[in-house]
Order: structure tokens, then C-alpha cells, then sequence
């Protein structure tokens, strides 16, 4: 391999490295926010606590569905 080869590889390495850490804090973030937004829910206890174990079972995947299909939906009253 020649030096700029070298550099190139690093250079990649380097990038692949900033991108799974930006990654890695997204799904930490993602995550605190499903459990907060969880325990400010307007639903009952024993909901919350079923949702906690599948967030913590699933963490992508059940804060993604809690954010989609959980969360209770504000009324809008006419």
C-alpha cells in the first residue's frame, strides 16, 4: 500500500467512526425521549409500566412504536 492509499483508509476509518458515534447518540437520544415522553403520558399505570419493559426489551423498535401507535393523541375539541 502507498502512503496516500494509507491515508485514504484512515481518512475512511476516521469517517465510518464519526458516523456510528452520531448514530449511537441519536438512538441514546431517541431513547430517553420515548421513556420521558412515557411518563408524562396521560395513561394509566399499568400501561406505562408495559410500555417501559418494551422500550427496554426493544429499544429502537418500541420507542419507534410508542411514538407512532402508543402515545395518546391530544383531543381537539370544536
Amino acid at each position: 500500500m502507498s502512503i496516500s492509499q494509507d491515508t485514504a483508509a484512515q481518512g475512511i476509518g476516521i469517517l465510518m467512526m464519526v458516523v456510528l458515534v452520531a448514530v449511537g447518540l441519536f438512538l441514546i437520544v431517541f431513547f430517553l425521549a420515548a421513556l420521558f415522553s412515557i411518563l408524562g403520558a396521560d395513561i394509566g399505570c399499568g400501561a406505562k409500566i408495559l410500555w417501559f419493559f418494551v422500550i427496554l426489551c426493544l429499544p429502537f423498535l418500541g420507542s419507534l412504536l410508542w411514538f407512532v401507535a402508543g402515545r395518546p393523541r391530544p383531543r381537539q375539541d370544536y
